[in-house]
């Protein structure tokens, strides 16, 4: 299971991570609206947070760093969620994109449910063994396909969020 929690979360991260670099304009934007930060930092935090999800990436993926890989995964995450608190129920602002990466998604429970959820997932390396080194080539098939059904999972529920933006109408600051 942890080999197929880290692929998943390695995954996940790189995705946001490429969606960030290529849109970083309309990012550091985004990373503004959520006004945790004075403007003039904004330049600055925007690549870091880039920096950081590319770390964990390649914690996730390397055996011996996947310990510090989910810590840094699931700080994020629990970061990236009291941002998204505090503007959703603080603030009262639910339709501004969250900023994920991707499709636009606007800020919800829902959405902080699936960050605590993943926020769970990167503790697998800390409360299991890898599956690869315990079941061989038996245990990379299966951590394999344990990989695919959660990044399955994963887009599923991320279509599900960004469709509630559509029925919401555009998502906007």
């Amino acid at each position: 299971m942890a080999d197929a929690a880290s692929w998943a979360l390695a995954g996940v991260f790189a995705i946001a991570a490429v969606h960030k670099v290529k849109n970083h304009l309309e990012f550091r934007g985004i990373l503004d609206q959520y006004r945790i930060m004075p403007p003039p930092v904004v330049p600055l935090a925007a690549p870091l947070v880039v920096a950081l999800e590319c770390a964990v990436c390649v914690m996730l993926i390397v055996p011996p760093w996947r310990w510090l890989g989910g810590a840094l995964a699931a700080g994020l995450l629990l970061l990236y969620g009291a941002a998204i608190a505090l503007n959703l129920y603080g603030r009262g602002r639910t339709s501004m994109d969250c900023g994920c990466g991707g499709e636009a998604t606007p800020l919800s429970g829902w959405l902080l449910l699936r960050n605590g959820l993943l926020a769970l997932l990167a503790c697998a390396p800390w409360l299991t063994t890898p599956s690869a080194a315990a079941g061989g080539w038996a245990g990379a098939v299966l951590a394999a396909l344990m990989t695919a059904s959660l990044w399955l999972g994963y887009a599923a529920g991320n279509q599900l969020l960004a469709n509630q933006g559509r029925e919401l109408g555009a998502v906007h600051g």
